[in-house]
């Protein structure tokens, strides 16, 4: 009966063999993947900035509305009551902060200088997002008659007359992270009233936005890296498999040829003691005694005076050598495991 181990050895070839077949498989699969599933992803913000203001003059006590075209008379002016509404429309939900902070300067011009002097710091409003759209509104008034008692303090100080204008800026800022993209988007804006000082002024706002729109994109990288990893593993595996083969096939060889240089000197050495049969013997009427060596059963047969008869049971790994005596049977079987 063929040795156990050597079944096993093939079995576990066998095995090996379908394995690298479907490593291979898999592996030219997700290696032709690469970059075809690749995509960009893309991200679409719309932003619609509306402001107006109101007009209270010291002479009544109504409001004008806002208007550009209008003109007022500096010294007139009480308060300016301003609104704005500030809304943002992302494509895909976002999740973050945002955040709006009022301030306000008298700017005035110097030999082609700026100089900002700071009269408001509004505090800063903070609120978190986790959606779609952002929608931020709200009204601040200017004192203006104030503010303009103490410009016109400054500038007796200076002694000089400058070219200058009362400004308050309304600044807006967003940091919010986008699964979609897998990063963050990072945006501030800037709206902001303008009142030049002239005895007749105009007052300027921010231009309307009803629509402004920003695209942010990503390429999609992740299933590219994802195909290279599992094209990585296969690879390895196709490799430990293989490996397996060989050293399998190193154990094999190895004993069969310790086996084969094991019987041809035992053929070469003994020619004159051994018949080689064409077929095993039937040993069912004898009584079989197992010998531990070769050495044993040449003992025997040149003790009994008896040829040693030899069969090649399973070529490349096993023999066996029988002397038959009467009814006994004395056998050694040489075979790649006791070689």
């Amino acid at each position: 009966m063929k040795d156990n181990k050597t079944f096993l050895y093939y079995g576990l070839m066998v095995v090996l063999l379908i394995l690298i077949g479907v490593s291979s498989f898999f592996f030219n699969y997700f290696y032709n993947m690469r970059g075809k599933d690749l995509s960009i992803e893309n991200m679409i913000v719309s932003e619609s900035n509306k402001m107006s203001y109101n007009v209270k003059q010291l002479d009544n006590e109504f409001f004008k509305s806002s208007s550009e075209d209008e003109s007022y008379v500096l010294s007139l002016i009480d308060n300016i009551n301003t609104y704005y509404n500030i809304s943002t429309a992302f494509s895909s939900p976002v999740n973050g902060e945002y955040s709006c902070f009022v301030k306000g300067y008298i700017v005035m011009h110097q030999n082609n200088e700026e100089v900002k002097n700071v009269i408001y710091n509004g505090d800063v409003a903070r609120y978190t997002i986790d959606g779609s759209v952002i929608n931020l509104s709200n009204t601040f008034d200017i004192d203006f008659d104030s503010i303009y008692n103490e410009y016109q303090n400054q500038i007796k100080n200076l002694g000089i007359d400058v070219q200058s204008e009362i400004r308050f800026d309304i600044t807006y800022n967003y940091q919010v992270f986008s699964e979609k993209l897998g990063k963050s988007i990072v945006n501030s804006r800037t709206l902001d009233v303008l009142i030049p000082i002239s005895d007749i002024t105009n007052i300027k706002i921010s231009e309307d936005k009803d629509e402004m729109r920003n695209e942010f994109s990503e390429l999609n990288q992740d299933d590219d890296t994802i195909y290279v990893i599992i094209c990585l593993e296969f690879l390895g595996a196709i490799i430990i498999f293989v490996l397996l083969i060989v050293l399998i096939v190193k154990r094999v060889n190895g004993s069969v040829s310790v086996y084969q240089d094991r019987l041809n000197k035992i053929i070469n050495d003994y020619s004159s003691e051994l018949v080689n049969l064409s077929k095993l013997p039937d040993l069912t009427r004898y009584d079989i005694i197992f010998v531990q060596g070769f050495d044993d059963i040449l003992e025997i047969s040149r003790k009994l005076n008896l040829p040693i008869n030899y069969i090649e049971v399973i070529e490349k790994h096993e023999s066996t050598f029988i002397v038959l005596k009467n009814n006994q049977s004395y056998v050694y079987k040489l075979n790649s495991k006791n070689a």
